[in-house]
């Protein structure tokens, strides 16, 4: 059985104007129900990504929308998306720069939430009772359509940086939030796949992590759990269901760029109380009806996101994860029960040690970089029991 990690094969793209397709990652602005109905309004009747997924937003309607997302799956397939084989180089113009990355398959053979040893691992701890909703929604669709973002530790740049600038141009598109998306086909893989088995082998012989999970860790585990599902009922749908498309970025990156993610607690004032007791030589900031008070807290970022997360799951509150600081303002002067945590940012070239030391870090402890700038959903893959 092939067990390299990283591969490539068949992946669909829309015909024509693809103005309307992409839209942002199905788990940002889930306290913002009114971006996602806007969006709607300006998708309209265009064909677009919008419709194969349910933004976690509205995961109380899952079952509603699941029924949508199945239909719309099945009519994209035969007819608005076109089947392509090898990878895509993504170039995204942000605010702040450029990142770029390889959209390519994940063996989910190679992958293991559970494992700390598996090729590619988890950056943060997986919490089981949000895979279902996500899993439910990954069932009920004939495509795989992603936001994963995986991290190589590639400090000479040898897997992507050497197609930049090559490669006829598959789309080339502005996005609603701003800046700009280009694809470019990778159609000789053989280049990739060799500096890939050489970061790898020298990953090995250092004793660290090869591939880690930057962005979207529970649909990744989503994935792994619809390939496990299919593979245990003999399925012939577990020959595609295997891989999941996934986009790489090499963490030493310019454009890779780590942000916190903040904490909003609500209907519990004593949580706040329980924070400002904290020990330690660092900080994190409490935001209430627009005051800020800096509390101490563990000097070690990580550290200070385990501490701040064991506090809040014990008082059992209900909890959002937030994206950049306006935001947290923003959410705390329109409710009085609400109490924000600004969370100090991780190093990140950190990660890589520290997932090699002590396994993964606490649950959404970086983003990478602010709500806007997440991965846009472009890329599709049929789910037909054919294989890669």
């Amino acid at each position: 059985m092939n067990n390299e990690p990283l591969c490539f094969g068949r992946f669909m793209l829309p015909r024509g104007d693809v103005s309307r397709w992409p839209v942002i990652a199905c788990d940002q602005y889930t306290s913002r129900p009114d971006y996602w109905k806007a969006e709607s309004a300006r998708v309209g009747a265009a064909p677009s990504s919008l419709r194969l997924i349910c933004p976690e937003a509205f995961l109380g309607e899952a079952e509603e929308r699941i029924k949508d997302i199945s239909r719309v799956s099945r009519e994209y397939a035969s007819g608005v998306l076109e089947e392509r084989t090898g990878g895509v180089l993504v170039t995204r113009t942000l605010a702040g720069g450029v990142r770029s990355g390889l959209v390519c398959l994940a063996d989910l053979e190679c992958y293991d939430y559970k494992n700390g040893g598996s090729l590619i691992r988890a950056t943060e701890g997986t919490v089981a009772e949000r895979i279902p909703p996500r899993l439910a929604v990954r069932r009920g669709s004939v495509l795989d359509i992603s936001h994963v973002i995986c991290l190589i530790d590639d400090p000479d740049g040898t897997v992507i940086e050497p197609l930049a600038g090559k490669g006829g141009k598959l789309y080339d598109v502005s996005l609603p939030d701003g800046g700009r998306l280009e694809g470019r086909a990778v159609t000789d893989t053989s280049g990739v796949v060799g500096a890939l088995a050489a970061l790898r082998e020298k990953a090995e012989r250092e004793g660290r992590p090869f591939v880690l999970v930057g962005d979207g860790n529970h649909s990744l585990a989503a994935a792994k759990a619809l390939y496990e599902e299919y593979k245990a009922a003999g399925d012939e749908r577990a020959v595609s269901a295997r891989y999941a498309l996934v986009e790489v970025e090499n963490v030493r990156s310019d454009g890779v760029v780590f942000l916190p993610i903040h904490r909003v607690v609500y209907g519990m004032p004593s949580v706040a109380e329980t924070l400002s007791s904290m020990p330690g030589g660092g900080s994190v900031t409490l935001v209430r009806a627009g005051e800020r008070v800096v509390v101490s807290a563990p000097a070690d970022p990580a550290e200070a996101y385990a501490e701040v997360q064991r506090i809040i799951d014990e008082s059992g509150a209900e909890t959002d994860y937030i994206h950049g600081d306006a935001e947290i303002e923003r959410i705390c002067a329109s409710r009085s029960d609400a109490v924000g945590v600004l969370m100090p940012p991780l190093d990140k070239a950190e990660l890589f040690p520290y997932i090699a030391a002590h396994g993964v870090l606490p649950r959404k402890s970086f983003s990478l970089g602010e709500a806007e700038d997440k991965r846009y959903y472009m890329e599709c893959r049929l789910i037909d029991g054919r294989g890669k």
